[in-house]
């Protein structure tokens, strides 16, 4: 069988790693060949996205592409791109493959899920955007988006350091936040949150769009998910 699965990492490199668990995890597999076939073109040095976004830096969308045009000429018809803040320049990547949209695949998640007041954890540029916002509040969703954002920032920033207990506590706040202010689930729509939040540091439920990206890419591969209590 061929390998038709590609995937765009270094956005940061930790959070790619864990996205790579995720498919491994996530697949219902009863031995090796049985998990999902990739090609990763990790490229760490795509250019900052919140510097594209706020100050005007480099781009990210050429190196994107350039990651397209490899995963393309290598036999690669489905593509991931494990970084919400990336899909702010989807409309400019290169269309000629199966592109995932993992906003897109989150939204109708969240739509799906009937939560109506998620809170937001995101980077700066992904709220600004309002690449989440715009649709969920076309379907009449209200995402509570944390006061502190400076400090998931902090956040985010700590997990691309490695410092993940660090990381784990300057978001611990930022949580508490959320649930004092009536958020009925909470939306990781950042992939370094992921990496230092899970089910055991809330009793919100967790809309992840990492963990909803791997499953979209289990399924693409035909293989069989495990299956989730939610």
């Amino acid at each position: 069988m061929e390998i038709n699965i590609g995937i765009i990492g270094g956005m940061g490199p930790k959070a790619t790693n864990q996205f790579l668990d995720r498919i491994t995890e996530l697949t219902d597999a009863a031995n090796d060949q049985e998990h999902v076939r990739y090609i990763l073109y990790s490229d760490p040095a795509i250019p900052d996205r919140i510097g594209a976004y706020f100050n005007g830096t480099k781009s990210p969308v050429d190196a994107i592409n350039k990651g397209i045009d490899f995963l393309e000429r290598n036999g690669i018809t489905t593509i991931a791109i494990p970084c919400n803040t990336a899909h702010i320049w989807f409309s400019e990547f290169k269309a000629g493959v199966n592109l995932l949209n993992m906003v897109d695949l989150t939204v109708k998640a969240i739509l799906d899920s009937g939560y109506k007041h998620p809170g937001f954890l995101a980077t700066t540029a992904t709220i600004k955007s309002r690449l989440y916002i715009k649709n969920l509040e076309e379907a009449g969703i209200s995402a509570i988006i944390p006061e502190q954002e400076d400090t998931v920032m902090q956040a985010v920033k700590l997990v691309k350091l490695g410092e993940i207990s660090r990381a784990k506590a300057t978001l611990k706040p930022v949580v508490k936040e959320l649930e004092d202010n009536g958020s009925d689930s909470i939306i990781m729509a950042c992939t370094e949150i992921p990496v230092i939040l899970n089910r055991e540091d809330t009793e919100l439920p967790l809309i992840d769009s990492d963990r909803i990206l791997a499953e979209k890419i289990i399924l693409s591969a035909g293989k069989r998910l495990k299956p989730y209590n939610k």
